[in-house]
């Protein structure tokens, strides 16, 4: 554990210092007055690298209305569709720039025209996800649809629920594992001891420790007010308290 975390600091460092440089390179080159693309691209790239590929959530997507609770994933408290909108076009049109300066590779343009192309993609998912990832929590009942083609609207039922569990899920892209909620439950359709899981967190924009907690707090609070018991729930998923739970 320690060897660990004493990699990622120097893996940290590593990455702030090269960013930085790159940041200082590109105020130099607009000193000395360089052609545009230069330092364009590399106050994108070196933003990019310090910024690193972690998902930073900068709000709750949290509504209260009435008797429930909707998250949902909104794209403008990401930081990811950030790095697709903004990050991403500003180093392809650096790269196409140079690819049309005389004496550059063409390579640049084609990389360029690639990377927004990329960029646009990036965009669609996040529009996607945002029109589809659904998670309304009422009293008694949890409605779920995650955003994966196929996935329709479910009903859980407190009753139904078999355990509310965290899991660490590997990362691809940022070569980590993140926080995510398992919620195991027996289908309402489904007589037995049948049961089927649906993975929360990745969707929504709501930090992952807070809806674990949140959850744990809906699945306990049977015997409880529920405005109160919503009150605090909300709370919880905006981060403000776990008071009373």
């Amino acid at each position: 554990m320690a060897g660990g975390e004493a990699k990622g600091r120097w893996w940290r460092v590593l990455r702030y210092s090269f960013g930085g440089a790159l940041c200082l390179l590109a105020g130099i080159n607009v000193l000395v007055g360089s052609a545009w693309y230069l330092p364009v691209g590399a106050a994108a790239v070196g933003v990019g690298i310090i910024y690193g590929s972690g998902r930073r959530i900068f709000g709750a997507g949290v509504r209260r209305t009435g008797q429930e609770i909707v998250c949902r994933y909104l794209p403008w408290y990401e930081s990811n569709p950030y790095m697709a909108t903004l990050l991403f076009p500003l180093i392809a049109f650096a790269m196409i720039g140079a690819g049309c300066a005389p004496g550059n590779p063409a390579w640049l343009w084609y990389g360029g025209v690639i990377l927004l192309a990329i960029s646009a993609l990036l965009v669609g998912v996040s529009l996607w996800i945002w029109r589809r990832s659904l998670l309304r929590i009422t009293p008694a009942a949890l409605t779920v649809r995650i955003a994966e083609r196929g996935s329709e609207l479910t009903d859980i039922r407190r009753e139904h629920v078999r355990s509310i569990e965290p899991k660490l899920v590997p990362s691809v892209a940022a070569g980590t594992e993140r926080l995510q909620v398992e919620v195991a439950y027996q289908p309402a359709d489904v007589s037995g001891e049948a049961t089927a899981t649906v993975m929360l967190g990745m969707y929504l924009s709501v930090q992952p420790s807070n809806l674990l907690d949140a959850l744990a707090a809906w699945n306990n609070g049977a015997h409880d007010n529920p405005s109160e018991l919503l009150d605090r729930i909300e709370r919880i998923l905006r981060g403000r308290s776990m008071a009373g739970v």
